[in-house]
């Protein structure tokens, strides 16, 4: 079977957690038989799958296409460009050799990439630019692989003049936000968007009136519920024994470059702040 193109079928699994009995059955042909589906009306889809023709509109709606036209176009031009790559993550086995295990690695991240650059909106980013440039100040927050992803927003964005402000331990973070001036932006990184510190501090701002953008994988879940504007990565099918966050934070990391450098695209000024800001590094290097 061919595999199909990644951006339609990572944006199924995303979603499965969330699908009634029938949009199961829809996923489930459609994953099975990627060629038919292309070419099916939304009846002859029905008929097959054993569900009604109006279920079938409704999961494409619910997986992000605008319709069920939408949905075969780019499946069908997935189908058609798409090369033979990995169907899923590989995990490094034991006594693997130096070569295999580089080619793994080197596979994963190209997959986490190629995936999260297919997902990326562009509306969602020029709305999450609207918030950072009325924004007196950033307050990034992660917990664990994701605290990494927050000090790489702190590095940038510092450069070109802007107060961010990021802190590991929630108990000093906090008042942080509790005290922040009006409009500042509250960043949260969680590739779950489940994790309780930051679902209480998106509460917080909520209640304080603070705008919330977020970074999570692709897909319902309670932290992009809360956002004022969310920014997702894809949500691979990563292999069971992977023992670290390594592509989640390569997506996180290529999503923030895409929207840092859009940003500076966009107000020239800050290219000569970023330029000074260098400059003023190797200074003190050669001091």
């Amino acid at each position: 079977m061919r595999r199909i193109a990644m951006s339609v079928l990572l944006r199924m699994n995303s979603f499965k957690h969330s699908f009634s009995p029938g949009e199961l059955k829809i996923f489930q042909y459609v994953e099975k038989n990627p060629e038919q589906a292309s070419h099916m009306t939304a009846k002859q889809l029905a008929q097959a799958a054993n569900v009604s023709a109006p279920s079938v509109v409704r999961f494409t709606k619910k997986i992000g296409y605008t319709s069920l036209t939408d949905f075969k176009i780019q499946l069908s031009s997935e189908l058609q460009s798409s090369k033979e790559v990995p169907s899923s993550y590989a995990d490094v086995q034991p006594n693997e050799s130096f070569q295999s295990i580089k080619e793994k690695i080197t596979t994963n991240a190209q997959i986490s990439l190629t995936e999260t650059a297919s997902i990326l909106n562009e509306d969602a980013f020029e709305k999450a630019i609207a918030l950072l440039k009325q924004a007196p100040a950033i307050l990034t927050f992660g917990v664990g692989a994701s605290a990494l992803t927050a000090q790489d927003i702190v590095h940038k964005w510092s450069r070109i003049g802007q107060f961010v402000f990021h802190e590991r331990d929630i108990h000093l973070f906090l008042p942080q936000v509790i005290n922040a001036p009006a409009h500042s932006l509250l960043w949260l990184i969680s590739n779950s968007g489940k994790t309780p510190e930051l679902l209480y501090l998106a509460e917080i701002a909520q209640k304080r009136q603070l705008p919330i953008l977020t970074l999570t994988q692709l897909g319902n879940n309670p932290l992009h519920e809360l956002a004022t504007v969310g920014l997702q990565t894809a949500r691979p099918m990563e292999a069971e024994n992977r023992s670290a966050a390594t592509n989640s934070i390569l997506s996180q990391f290529l999503t923030v470059d895409t929207l840092f450098y859009l940003y500076i695209s966009q107000n020239q000024q800050y290219t000569k702040q970023i330029s000074e800001s260098k400059q003023t590094m190797e200074d003190y290097k050669n001091h």
